[in-house]
């Protein structure tokens, strides 16, 4: 049953999207560490939102980073709040027919090649209602 669910919320997931791809300029390119596998068993105790709770403003010496608040030292280490168990390549690409801005995570290969201000091929999909971007790709680099 749960093998039926799952393969019927892809099968949404794929037929809400539409293809696009384009040219775009190369922004900014990213690395950030592994996260470092926990030294012990703790628990792990999870914030439950109040209502009525307000966000804390950001300190003097802390960054917004897509839409994460961390320290700047923090950024790209595995202490980054981004990082996952395997490391990231993100390369942040500009959309030259409609400005859309978005992360790309790609492999260390294609991160190597690609330099801020290159123009290169992107493939993706776009959420039709949402217009969230998923699954994209760098294809061809232009110099």
């Amino acid at each position: 049953m749960l093998r039926l669910v799952l393969g019927l919320l892809v099968i949404f997931c794929l037929a809400g999207c539409k293809k696009q791809s384009g040219e775009a300029v190369v922004l900014a390119e990213e690395h950030i560490t592994a996260v470092l596998p926990p030294i012990s068993e703790t628990p792990n105790a999870q914030h439950v939102a109040d209502p009525n709770e307000q966000p804390r403003p950001i300190g003097d010496n802390e960054i917004t980073v897509d839409g994460y608040v961390m320290k700047p030292e923090v950024r790209g280490t595995s202490r980054d709040p981004r990082a996952l168990k395997d490391e990231q390549w993100l390369v942040k690409v500009r959309m030259i027919h409609d400005g859309r801005t978005f992360n790309i995570q790609t492999e260390q290969g294609q991160f190597d090649k690609v330099k801020e201000g290159n123009r290169v091929q992107v493939r993706y999909r776009i959420g039709k209602y949402t217009k969230t971007v998923w699954g994209a790709e760098i294809g061809k680099t232009k110099k």
